[in-house]
């Protein structure tokens, strides 16, 4: 249950009242002595049904059913809406092994900076499908409150910064590029796609070009593929003839990292300068209408989502994010 789905008119002490009702029914863990009144009231009660034959406990609650709950309540504490489409189902299709930023394991629940987070990448905007990702607490620590343009400054840095390396800064950057440029993704820059993304976060049309690229480009039948979909797009004999420059910077690249013993690292191929200048001389040869083919292309050969206004409205971006003052909310 989870009645934040419509900010405008959510009474927020029901809310509270919810998600405490939602801590019962859907964990063991017991009623804790800092939760807010309002999340304390629905505990209870949820308690009284159980107590009287008309409630029931799950006997145990999987992580992403805490972490889930954890969130909300943060959230709630905090003013931040929560969208209807986070779920602890979002939460295990977003789940991953590795922090996307600084590349470690992962760990849970073991009170390490190692141990997984769920973040929004656009600070402005609510907890939203499309606006979240799981890093390591470490990561999610240094990005804390940072727009997208101070992130590229660490990034830029000659030193590591707030427990971050200059690499890791751009991996983060690299995940915040899409939601953060969700409404104005032409002034969104041209970033070496360097860290994995998120499976349901927003993701820009060069981004998603770069995705495929690294995911194909390896073995050559599927480069040739990809380039066949891809040179459909073409009009003109100097695009053809640079999609192929990029095919062929793309599979050496990926050849070097593997041969290196670096395949959790193939992301690091648009580091190569040469891959990523072969990319924008692409791009250049193309006109906006042939961009704009490739950019739908890209997207149905990744099954991708399109983004909606009507799903942006879930971010609350008018708002950066909070639940809207009106609601009541003290």
């Amino acid at each position: 249950m989870n009645p934040w789905h419509d900010h405008a008119q959510v009474d927020i002490e029901e809310a509270g009242r919810a998600l405490g009702h939602d801590f019962h029914t859907m964990t063991q863990i017991p009623k804790q002595a800092d939760w807010p009144a309002a999340v304390c009231a629905g505990f209870d009660a949820a308690a009284h049904l159980h107590r009287s034959g008309h409630g029931h406990r799950r006997p145990h609650a999987d992580r992403f059913t805490r972490k889930w709950l954890q969130l909300r309540l943060n959230a709630w504490r905090r003013q931040r809406a929560v969208a209807a489409d986070v779920t602890p189902q979002l939460l295990r299709e977003l789940d991953v092994t590795r922090c996307p930023v600084t590349r470690e394991v992962l760990t849970h629940g073991a009170l390490r900076d190692t141990d997984w987070s769920v973040d929004r990448l656009n600070n402005d905007a609510a907890y939203a499908a499309s606006n979240l990702a799981v890093m390591s607490v470490r990561a999610n620590r240094a990005k804390g409150a940072l727009s997208f343009a101070q992130v590229m400054a660490r990034a830029h840095a000659a030193e590591a910064s707030e427990g971050l390396t200059p690499a890791e800064w751009l991996r983060l950057a690299a995940l915040m590029l899409g939601p953060c440029h969700a409404t104005c993704p032409h002034e969104a820059p041209a970033l070496p796609l360097c860290a994995p993304l998120p499976v349901h976060a927003v993701r820009l049309a060069l981004q998603q070009v770069q995705r495929l690229l690294t995911e194909h480009c390896l073995r050559q039948a599927g480069k040739n593929r990809l380039l066949r979909d891809f040179g459909s797009a073409c009009r003109s004999d100097a695009a053809r003839l640079r999609l192929a420059a990029l095919g062929h910077a793309v599979h050496e690249g990926l050849k070097h990292t593997e041969a290196h013993g670096q395949g959790d690292h193939r992301w690091d191929v648009w580091l190569q300068p040469a891959v990523m200048a072969a990319l924008l001389r692409w791009r250049e040869a193309l006109s906006e209408a042939e961009w704009a083919r490739v950019a739908a292309l890209s997207g149905r050969l990744s099954q991708a989502r399109r983004e909606t206004p009507e799903r942006l409205r879930l971010w609350q971006m008018p708002t950066r994010g909070f639940v809207p003052l009106h609601t009541g909310w003290a």
